[in-house]
């Protein structure tokens, strides 16, 4: 009697096991599906990213030359700003020169010994690159009242030699946007117009023209220069 009743139970059992097992499978089944499904849609983001990647490097990037970006790490040159007057040009500015010049921008005043002694580098670097891409400008920044007046200032540029650019900023408008406190200051601003190169004071003279070739360089790879001199 026992056992008439156990075989029905233990059929049940079997049934009931049977069925959780094909319960299982069948989800185990469904779930592998679902990511297959999936699976292409990754695949598809992930060549929509490189795709992104690739056009912001081809198309995106500010200007700069040899395509790094400066545009983070140098600033941005500032513009000549309201000059008082110019010196061997009718006017001139930095912004002319984009992607044709590199410029060297010197701050001076013609009674300051310190600028007198930089001078003649400046004159030969504007005698031997001018015809490369390199503009030199100066910006003639008055310590004194006396170094106002125009007609010193351009006896001055004569007696010294200088055939680049002058420009007169009695009023500091210049000065003021350097942010300036020293006689003489170069600036060496490349083809983009990004800063890349301050000097203050006399000296570093071949440090100074190894700079100014490496941005006409950059600036035009066709360009031959001589040694630093």
């Amino acid at each position: 009697m026992k056992h008439v009743i156990l075989r029905p139970a233990l059929l049940a059992l079997t049934l009931l096991l049977a069925a959780g097992a094909i319960f299982f499978l069948e989800n185990r089944f469904q779930s592998a599906d679902a990511v297959d499904e999936t699976a292409p849609s990754v695949e598809v983001s992930s060549q929509a990213d490189e795709s992104s990647r690739q056009d912001g490097e081809r198309g995106e990037r500010p200007a700069e030359s040899n395509g790094s970006n400066k545009a983070g790490e140098y600033p941005v040159a500032e513009e000549i700003t309201r000059p008082t007057g110019f010196i061997n040009t009718d006017g001139v500015s930095i912004g002319e020169s984009r992607g044709e010049k590199v410029v060297l921008l010197d701050f001076w005043t013609y009674s300051c010994v310190n600028c007198q002694n930089t001078q003649p580098y400046l004159n030969a670097w504007h005698e031997r690159y001018a015809d490369e891409g390199l503009q030199i400008i100066g910006v003639h920044k008055p310590e004194f009242e006396f170094e106002k007046d125009p007609a010193s200032v351009e006896a001055a540029v004569r007696e010294a030699g200088i055939e680049y650019p002058v420009v007169l900023d009695n009023d500091d408008a210049t000065w003021e946007a350097y942010d300036q406190s020293y006689w003489p200051t170069m600036y060496l601003i490349d083809a983009d117009g990004f800063v890349r190169y301050e000097h203050i004071g006399e000296g570093a003279y071949a440090e100074t023209e190894a700079e100014i070739q490496k941005l006409l360089a950059e600036k035009d790879r066709e360009v031959r220069l001589g040694r630093v001199e």
